[in-house]
């Protein structure tokens, strides 16, 4: 029987290493300088050219803060509120009843003068506009309260008349009963509608306007009132105005241009209804006869052989 080898094998190997000094790092290697620019440098310490141009071409200036001395200190004139906003801020500035009820509930007990404060913010607090009406109805409930403890509030009894008066049902209020109407009374007077029917008389009488004026028989005009009546000789010499339907003379004696004539005759115009007799649907142009068709054209002209 052959024995398989174990499946883990270990191997014990020995390394000894000889211990190394670190690299040592070289000096930083800079730019070289010559030894005759060194002694120049060394001899002439200040080079004004070197000075000139590390100038700058366009120099800026900084901002440099002016120096402040100390501020005297002094009163500042401070303006007073006014009395409305003096209220307003001192009833706002007042903490809430909440806060207030349980800093006293969980700090009561490190002083009595923390108490004696906690007790006057929030009396003060009470007293505020903005817990008006809770503080009414707190002083409501702390009345009933009171009277509860001494013994002063008696209990209700019933008024046994008020419970009878609305234990009746109410009263059903019937509606008026409806009056008869009079009968329509029966016309008569027939002798005023034959007065109303038959028409006014008319008189026609002369319209004021076409009367004279008695005073216009006997006025006497003045001088004035006659010159102004007179037309100026400006009016007296101007042209006839024109007379409709009247020809002038000139135009009767003038001798019409053959061309005039021409002109003057209106445009003789074909009537649509003789072009339509003349027209023939059958008939074929002269272009269509003289043509000469293409070979192309005579064999799309011949008609398809169909089985």
């Amino acid at each position: 029987m052959q024995q398989h080898p174990p499946d883990n094998e270990f191997v014990h190997v020995d390394i000894s290493v000889s211990p190394v000094p670190p690299p040592v790092s070289a000096a930083p290697s800079g730019p070289k300088i010559p030894p005759k620019l060194l002694a120049i440098m060394k001899k002439y310490k200040y080079n004004w050219r070197l000075d000139q141009l590390a100038k700058p071409k366009m120099p800026i200036r900084k901002y440099v803060p002016r120096e402040i001395g100390l501020i005297k200190a002094g009163k500042i004139p401070l303006k007073r509120l006014s009395d409305e906003i003096q209220y307003y801020s001192d009833q706002i500035s007042r903490p809430p009843l909440r806060s207030l009820y349980c800093n006293k509930h969980y700090f009561e007990n490190i002083s009595k003068n923390y108490k004696k404060k906690i007790t006057k913010n929030i009396n003060k607090a009470w007293d505020s506009i903005y817990n008006y009406y809770k503080k009414k109805e707190r002083d409501r409930k702390l009345r009933l309260l009171r009277k509860q403890a001494t013994g002063k509030e008696k209990k209700r009894e019933l008024d046994m008349k008020r419970h009878d008066e609305l234990a009746k049902p109410k009263a059903l209020f019937k509606p008026e009963p409806i009056k008869p109407k009079k009968p329509p009374q029966i016309f008569s007077n027939y002798g005023r509608l034959d007065t109303l029917a038959t028409p006014r008389p008319c008189i026609m009488q002369t319209p004021k306007s076409l009367e004279v004026n008695p005073a216009a028989l006997t006025y006497e005009a003045t001088e004035t009132v006659i010159r102004l009546a007179k037309l100026p000789p400006r009016l007296l010499n101007l042209p006839k105005p024109l007379e409709p339907g009247k020809v002038k003379k000139s135009a009767l004696r003038y001798n019409a241009t053959p061309r005039i004539i021409e002109i003057a005759m209106p445009k003789q115009r074909s009537d649509k209804s003789k072009e339509d007799e003349d027209f023939d649907p059958f008939a074929i142009s002269k272009k269509a006869l003289t043509y000469k068709p293409t070979p192309r054209i005579i064999e799309m002209a011949k008609p398809k052989e169909r089985d």
